[in-house]
């Protein structure tokens, strides 16, 4: 049996989601905030669920939620420093 994960060294982890929430916006300008800030919150309760140690699952929830919006017809806007 696995231990819940931890808060993995964030203070504050409602804040990196929000902060990823704001980054999908702007890769995903067609796409709802409701929407992404849902998928964000989903997603990452659904790894953390699953999770002994939970120090990447902020990382992990963008990429999952990233490839959903994708995968969902969502544009994605490339930003300048994107193709340096």
């Amino acid at each position: 049996m696995t231990e819940p994960a931890a808060s993995g060294g964030l203070a504050d982890p409602e804040i990196a989601l929000q902060r990823q929430v704001e980054t999908l916006k702007q890769r995903f300008p067609d796409a709802d905030e409701s929407e992404i800030s849902a998928l964000v919150h989903e997603t990452h309760k659904r790894l953390k669920d699953g999770a002994s140690i939970d120090s990447h699952l902020v990382a992990l929830t963008e990429k999952q939620v990233t490839e959903e919006l994708h995968s969902g017809g969502g544009t994605v806007h490339i930003r300048s420093d994107d193709t340096a």
